[in-house]
C-alpha cells in the first residue's frame, strides 16, 4: 500500500517558536494549541483547580475556567454546558463535585432561560446528596452581585443578554479577604467569594427545583439525608424548606394525574400497538436519587416494606405522605413524632392545648357531669411510630441525648517552655511552671463512671445496629473514639467512600489487627460492584492509598501503622475504578514525564499524590490492559522503564523517582521510535502539559513519524494532569487526542480513538 508522504514537510522547528498561526506561548515559554472553551470547560470540571499546576496559581487558573463558561453562556451554548456538567456527575468522572457544582451555579444564574430550566431540572442529578445541594444553594447565592452586574436588560422581543466582561469585573471587585471572601462561611474551592446581603435567587423555577428534590426521595432516603447532613456551608434543610415550601398533598396529587394518564396512554396503545408515545414519564417512587443510601437504610426499608405488604396502595401513599410531613415538621420546626406541636411565636399567646379542645360552656349540653377517671384503670398505648419516625426520633437520641460522662482525670495540656507575655524581653520570660499532680479519683467515682460510660455505649451501639447509623450520626465525640462504636460501623456495612476516608483511624484505634475486621475491609475493597456503585473515582483510592500509606493524614495529627494488607486492596481497588474496556490490539508506547513540574505539581485536589505517581498508576492500568506496551520515561533524555502486569504501583512509582530530572521534551518518545525504527500505533505521552525544551514540536515528530515508517494511522494521546488552557496535541488532526486528566472513562475512551469509534 502507497503512503501519502506530504510533499513538503515542516523544518525543525524549536519550540520556543511557533510552527503555526494556531499556536500561542504556554506557561513555561513553549509554544502549544490552544484548546477551545469546551476543552477548557471538561478539563475544569473533571480536575478543578485546587493547586494543581507547577506554573499557574490556583486563582488565575479558576477565573481562567470560569471565564471559558461566561464565553459559552453568552454564545448561546448553556444547554450544552449544562449536559456536561450532568452526564460528568452522573457518570462519576469527576473525583470531586465542586467544580461541576459551580459551573452548574453559573448556568442557573446567568444563562438565559432555557438554560436556567434545564440546569435547575439536573439539580436532582447533580446534587444527589444533601451537602451538594447545599454548596449549590450557596454558590447561586454567591453570584448574585455577578448576576445583577453582568446580566443586560432585554431587547423588545428578545432575552437578557450576558456581559462577560462585566462579569469577571464582578467577581474580581467582589473577591474578599479570608476563606472565601466577604461574608464568611462557604467560599471552598471555586474561587468565587461569598458575598454579603447576596440574595439567593428564590424565584419560581428555583423553589420548584429544590422542593422536587426533597418530594421526590422515599421519606426513608429524606430521613437519611437531613439527619446525615444537617447543615453545610451556611445552610440548613430548615432554611431551604423555609423558602421552597415544598407541598407533599400536591406532589401525590401530581403523581397520580401523571399516573392516570399513563395508564389511559397505555389501553389506548393495546388498541393501537404501532402508534407509541413517550409524552408522559412516570415519576419513580424514589426519585432515582436514593439508590446510594439503600445499603445505609437496609433496616427501616425492610421494616416498611414488611408492615406495608398487605396495604393498600392508598395506605402506602398516606402512610409516605404521613412521614414526609413528619420529616418537614422534624427539621423546621424541631418537632419529634409523637410530640405535639412547638407553639408558634407570634404577636399574641396561643391558647393551651387542652383548652382548644375543650367544647365551650354554651355548646355543652347540661348533664350529669362525667365520672371521674380511674387512676387505676390503664392507659390507652399511644400508636407505634412508622419505621421512618422512628428512625428521626432515635437520630436525635444517637446526635443529641445520649452523652458518655466526661473523663475523670483530665490529660494535661501541653505548655510551652520560656513562654512570655506581650512586651517582655527573653530576660523576663516566665519559666514553665511545673504541673501540679491531680489527685487519684475515689474508686467509688471510678466505679460509677465506667457503669456511665458502659450505659452511654450500650444505648449508641443497639441505635447504630438498629439503623444503621453513620459516624455523622454520633453527636459525642467521647463516643467516636471508641473502637467499639466503629466496629459497630463496620459490621453494618458502612458506605464505601466513608470506609475509604476513615481507614486511617481504624487502624489508629487497632481495629485491622482483628483479622475479622481486616478480612471485611479488604473484602469491600476488592468488591467490584460495590466500587462501581458507590462511584469512587480512581483518583480518589489512589490518594487515600498514598495516605494510608504514609501513615499520617494531610495535617499530620491521626498517625498510625499501616497494614500491608490494607494498601494491596486499595491497590487493587483502584484498578477496579476503571471500567472494564476489551484491549485493542494496538502496539503502545507510553512516556511519562519525570520532569521536576511532574514532583511538585499535585493531581484534581489530590493531597498525597503528585503528578509523576498518577501518570506511573495510568501507565500501570493500560500494561495490565493491552498485551503489547513499551514504556519509557523522558525528562531531556529518554529512559527504558519497563513494567510488566505483575509490578506493583508502588515499586513503579519508586523506579521512576529514581530517574534523573530535567527538563521537558514530550517529542521524545515519537523520535526515538523513528530512530529505533519501532513500529508503533498508539503514542501515549503523561505530561503536567508544560512543554518547552527541544528542537523540534511534538506534534511535527508524530507526522514525521507517519511518513518516514508508512504508518499513516500512527496516532498521539496526550493526557494532561493540570487544568491549563493549552495542548499539545493539534485539534486540527484526527490522529491527536488531548485528555483532560484522569477519570474513570479515560481507558475505554483512549480505546474507541485509537480502534477508530471517536
Amino acid at each position: 500500500m502507497e503512503v501519502a508522504v506530504p510533499a513538503v514537510l515542516v523544518a525543525d522547528v524549536p519550540q520556543s517558536e511557533p510552527i503555526s498561526e494556531d499556536q500561542v506561548r504556554n506557561n513555561a515559554g513553549g509554544f502549544v494549541y490552544q484548546i477551545d472553551d469546551f476543552g477548557r470547560l471538561r478539563r475544569f470540571i473533571i480536575l478543578g483547580s485546587e493547586a494543581n499546576n507547577y506554573y499557574v496559581g490556583r486563582e488565575e487558573l479558576t477565573l481562567d475556567n470560569c471565564e471559558a463558561v461566561l464565553r459559552l453562556l453568552a454564545q448561546g451554548q448553556g444547554e450544552r454546558v449544562v449536559k456536561e456538567v450532568r452526564d460528568i456527575s452522573t457518570q462519576g468522572r469527576a473525583p470531586k463535585q465542586g467544580p461541576g457544582i459551580l459551573v452548574l451555579a453559573l448556568c442557573a444564574r446567568l444563562g438565559d432561560a432555557a438554560t436556567r430550566s434545564a440546569a435547575l431540572s439536573s439539580l436532582e442529578a447533580v446534587c444527589r446528596t444533601g451537602s451538594t445541594l447545599f454548596e449549590m444553594v450557596q454558590r447561586c447565592k454567591e453570584l448574585g452581585p455577578v448576576a445583577q452586574a453582568a446580566c443586560k436588560p432585554a431587547s423588545e422581543g428578545g432575552q437578557p443578554t450576558l456581559d462577560v466582561a462585566a462579569a469577571m469585573a464582578a467577581v474580581g471587585q467582589a473577591k474578599g479577604p479570608g476563606r472565601g471572601g466577604q461574608g464568611g462561611r462557604g467560599g471552598g474551592s471555586s474561587g468565587l467569594p461569598v458575598v454579603s446581603g447576596a440574595k439567593a435567587s428564590w424565584g419560581r423555577v428555583m423553589r420548584s427545583a429544590v422542593a422536587k428534590w426533597y418530594l421526590a426521595k422515599a421519606p426513608a432516603s429524606l430521613a437519611y439525608q437531613v439527619t446525615k447532613y444537617s447543615q453545610r456551608n451556611g445552610w440548613a434543610h430548615g432554611d431551604l424548606l423555609r423558602l421552597a415550601h415544598p407541598d407533599p398533598e400536591q406532589h401525590a396529587a401530581q403523581k397520580r394525574r401523571l399516573a392516570e394518564a399513563k395508564a389511559a396512554e397505555a389501553k389506548a396503545a393495546e388498541a393501537k400497538p404501532a402508534e407509541e408515545s413517550e409524552d408522559w414519564v412516570v415519576v419513580e417512587e424514589d426519585g432515582g436519587a436514593a439508590g446510594s443510601e439503600l445499603a445505609a437504610l437496609a433496616a427501616a426499608s425492610a421494616a416498611a416494606a414488611g408492615s406495608g405488604a398487605s396495604a393498600s396502595a392508598a395506605e402506602a401513599e398516606a402512610q409516605r405522605m404521613a412521614d414526609t410531613k413528619a420529616i418537614f415538621a422534624y427539621v423546621t420546626q424541631g418537632t419529634l413524632p409523637g410530640q405535639p406541636p412547638a407553639p408558634r411565636k407570634g404577636k399574641g399567646k396561643a391558647k393551651p392545648a387542652e383548652n382548644a379542645a375543650a367544647p365551650s360552656a354554651a355548646s355543652a349540653p347540661s348533664a350529669a357531669p362525667a365520672p371521674a377517671a380511674d387512676p387505676s384503670a390503664p392507659s390507652a398505648a399511644p400508636a407505634p411510630l412508622s419505621p421512618v419516625m422512628q428512625y428521626l426520633v432515635d437520630a436525635q437520641r444517637l446526635r443529641k441525648d445520649i452523652r458518655a460522662p466526661p473523663p475523670l482525670v483530665k490529660e494535661p495540656k501541653p505548655t510551652n517552655q520560656n513562654k512570655r507575655r506581650r512586651g517582655d524581653s527573653a530576660a523576663e520570660a516566665q519559666p514553665e511552671q511545673p504541673q501540679q499532680a491531680q489527685p487519684e479519683p475515689d474508686p467509688a467515682a471510678v466505679a460509677a463512671h465506667a457503669a456511665a460510660h458502659a450505659a452511654a455505649l450500650s444505648s449508641a451501639l443497639e441505635l447504630i445496629r438498629r439503623h444503621r447509623f453513620g459516624h455523622e450520626h454520633v453527636g459525642d465525640t467521647t463516643l467516636l473514639r471508641c473502637p467499639e462504636v466503629w466496629s459497630a460501623f463496620l459490621e453494618n456495612g458502612m458506605p464505601l467512600t466513608a470506609l475509604v476516608r476513615n481507614l486511617g483511624r481504624l487502624t489508629q484505634l487497632g481495629l485491622m489487627r482483628d483479622p475479622q475486621h481486616l478480612a471485611r475491609v479488604t473484602q469491600r475493597l476488592g468488591d467490584a460492584k460495590a466500587v462501581a456503585a458507590a462511584r469512587l473515582h480512581p483518583m480518589s483510592l489512589l490518594d487515600a492509598m498514598c495516605t494510608y500509606r504514609a501513615g499520617q493524614g494531610a495535617k499530620g495529627v491521626a498517625r498510625w501503622e499501616p497494614e500491608r494488607a490494607v494498601v494491596a486492596a486499595l491497590e487493587a481497588g483502584f484498578y477496579l475504578a476503571f471500567k472494564n474496556c476489551v484491549p485493542t490490539g494496538k502496539r503502545y508506547l507510553l512516556g511519562l514525564d519525570v520532569s521536576g513540574s511532574m514532583y511538585d505539581a499535585h493531581c484534581a485536589g489530590m493531597t498525597s499524590v503528585t503528578a509523576i505517581e498518577a501518570a506511573a498508576a495510568v501507565a500501570m492500568s493500560l500494561v495490565r490492559t493491552e498485551p503489547w506496551v513499551k514504556t519509557m520515561a523522558f525528562s531531556g533524555d529518554l529512559v527504558p522503564l519497563e513494567l510488566t502486569a505483575s509490578d506493583r504501583l508502588e515499586e513503579v512509582t519508586e523506579r521512576a523517582f529514581s530517574i534523573e530530572m530535567g527538563n521537558t521534551d514530550c517529542a521524545l518518545p515519537m523520535l526515538h521510535a523513528l530512530e529505533k525504527r519501532l513500529p508503533v500505533d498508539v503514542f501515549v505521552v503523561l505530561t503536567d502539559n508544560e512543554t518547552w525544551y527541544g528542537g523540534t514540536h511534538p506534534s511535527e515528530a508524530l507526522r514525521r513519524y507517519r511518513a518516514e515508517m508508512g504508518l499513516p494511522d500512527a496516532k498521539l494521546v496526550v493526557l494532561a494532569f493540570s487544568a491549563t488552557e493549552f495542548s499539545i496535541a493539534d485539534p486540527a488532526d484526527p490522529g491527536m487526542l488531548d485528555v483532560a486528566g484522569l477519570d474513570s472513562a479515560v481507558p475505554k475512551l483512549v480505546a474507541d480513538f485509537v480502534s477508530g469509534r471517536l
